[in-house]
């Protein structure tokens, strides 16, 4: 496909999450998104939210006092780069496994499903981010980079994120299934896994770990199972279907993705946080994109020239004019 086009569309899908996220995040929650932003920067909001916002929220406070504009204004750029950041990182992602023409399908999912996760979303001006560089280590994994090149995109990544960390264990599972030496692969992993870990264990360490836990911290029995049915199982099931459905087919590293759902939950669950609210869980969504668009580009496929449609014109009748004289 004309890498022309495929940008266009890439930058359409980027407009419209932007679109849709100024209407129902930037500009609908702009109180609540002010309030806390003014507790990150004061150093008195609550665990987590205080060591997640910390350096973006500086870093946006930054941009303001310079430029003059209005932190609305700032907030709404940010979200627009990082989309787009996004959009092109998932793209690339995409394109290790499918066609140009399926992973721009992949990228109109990633549109459809930005629109659940953006119901209730006003905090989280890091996410596109940090989902954006996790988009690019899927593909810098799948290409078999260095693992040092590896260590540095999630270093860079630590900044804005944290749920990247267990690529480190998948991706030495995935070097041991692909027999590679188990010492050095060990050595290399934890690397990785402490340049995950570097930036958000040194903020967490430098404003100190004594805060107040945020409201919605929920005990297991007290989780809203009803809501979890209702919200995810919906979102996630979809998948499921089209994970079984075209397994063989699936990359073995994609596969290994799929360990991210039961740890996330699990994760949410020990650290009693309310698991049943899709935004939390943007860490699965390169993931579903990856599947559906492996299992779309397997379907059997049709002509690509339309049918014929049938004759329907009326037959000609016979003449009625006599026939010329010899």
């Amino acid at each position: 496909m004309n890498r022309v086009a495929s940008a266009l569309l890439l930058l359409a899908v980027t407009c419209w999450m932007a679109s849709a996220h100024w209407l129902n995040v930037d500009i609908a929650k702009a109180g609540q998104k002010e309030d806390l932003v003014a507790q990150v920067l004061d150093g008195t909001a609550g665990d987590p939210y205080q060591y997640k916002l910390w350096i973006i929220d500086h870093a946006l406070d930054r941009v303001q006092h310079w430029t003059g504009a209005p932190l609305e204004n700032v907030w709404m750029g940010n979200t627009l780069l990082s989309l787009l950041f996004l959009v092109f990182a998932h793209h690339l992602w995409l394109r290790r496994l499918v066609s140009p023409r399926h992973a721009l399908v992949g990228a109109l999912l990633l549109g459809a499903l930005a629109n659940v996760l953006f119901v209730i979303l006003y905090h989280h001006t890091y996410e596109y981010w940090g989902v954006g560089l996790f988009c690019l280590l899927l593909a810098m994994i799948d290409r078999d980079s260095a693992w040092w090149k590896l260590a540095l995109v999630c270093l860079v990544t630590g900044v804005v994120w944290e749920k990247h960390a267990l690529l480190a264990v998948l991706w030495g599972l995935w070097q041991l299934l692909r027999r590679r030496p188990f010492w050095p692969s060990l050595a290399q992993g934890l690397v990785i896994l402490g340049a995950a870990l570097a930036v958000p264990l040194a903020v967490r360490f430098h404003l100190g770990t004594e805060r107040t836990l945020i409201d919605g911290m929920t005990e297991l029995h007290l989780q809203e199972w009803e809501k979890v049915a209702w919200f995810q199982l919906p979102l996630l099931l979809p998948f499921v279907v089209m994970l079984g459905a075209s397994w063989r087919r699936q990359s073995t590293w994609v596969r290994l993705l799929w360990i991210y759902l039961p740890v996330l939950f699990a994760a949410y669950l020990v650290k009693q946080y309310i698991i049943h609210e899709p935004r939390s869980f943007w860490a699965l969504v390169p993931v579903f994109t990856a599947t559906a668009c492996v299992w779309y580009a397997n379907l059997p496929r049709e002509p690509d020239t339309p049918t014929e449609a049938p004759d329907v014109t009326t037959p000609s009748l016979p003449s009625t004019q006599p026939a010329p004289q010899p």
